[in-house]
């Protein structure tokens, strides 16, 4: 990889950092009198680290919206102004429409209803799920973390990203039950994964929907 490949920076640092971002573009941070040689060996002493990040991102998909829509169970979904209602927004599942008098299209705001769609749908479920597998837990959070999708503690509290709302409805199933089957099971070695399969056969193409477009939510 050359240099007129990468987005280089000079900044007051005491050491080079090098990242790969999603859309595979290379950037890489280093000391304001870093010399020009070292940049070029650096990027190709770690010529196949950078090959391989970029082939995971290319691996992914992203779901592209429209400027009036809003990915919801894992569908678009046309937000439509209205102002009828003062305090809720009604959800068309059927012809998958949000109207609203929020500026949906806001993304403060829209996190805002995205975290309370997450709320009042994710323990509902985890409710369901619970009562028919038999499963028991302390309390529900929804939280906004940048890597995990869910955690169940070792007191049995269970935590989901807000985000996990746009999946759709059989991969919000599969972390729920993940991390129901953490009450029990508190790694991922073998044990684990056979309890999990008891409960959720189909576990696997929920993995694999994340890894796919997890990066969308």
């Amino acid at each position: 990889m050359t240099t007129n490949q990468v987005n280089i920076i000079r900044k007051d640092v005491k050491h080079a950092r090098l990242k790969v971002n999603e859309d595979q573009s290379v950037r890489l941070i280093v000391p304001l009198t870093f010399p020009e040689d070292s940049i070029s060996e650096l990027l190709e002493k770690r010529k196949y680290w950078i090959e391989k990040n970029q082939k995971f991102f290319a691996k992914k998909s992203k779901i592209k919206l429209q400027r009036n829509q809003l990915l919801l169970f894992g569908q678009r979904y046309s937000y439509f102004y209205d102002d009828t209602y003062e305090y809720k927004s009604i959800i068309d599942h059927q012809f998958f429409t949000i109207r609203s008098k929020k500026d949906l299209l806001d993304k403060k705001t829209q996190d805002q209803w995205y975290k309370k769609q997450a709320r009042k749908y994710l323990v509902a479920r985890t409710e369901e799920l619970a009562d028919r597998f038999g499963f028991s837990y302390n309390d529900i959070y929804i939280r906004s973390p940048k890597k995990k999708w869910g955690n169940c503690s070792t007191d049995n509290n269970i935590s989901y990203n807000w985000r996990l709302i746009k999946a759709p409805k059989f991969v919000i199933d599969y972390l729920i039950i993940h991390e129901l089957v953490h009450t029990l099971v508190k790694h991922h070695k073998i044990k684990f994964w056979v309890l999990l399969r008891s409960f959720y056969p189909d576990y696997k193409a929920a993995i694999k929907w994340l890894d796919t477009y997890g990066n969308s939510l």
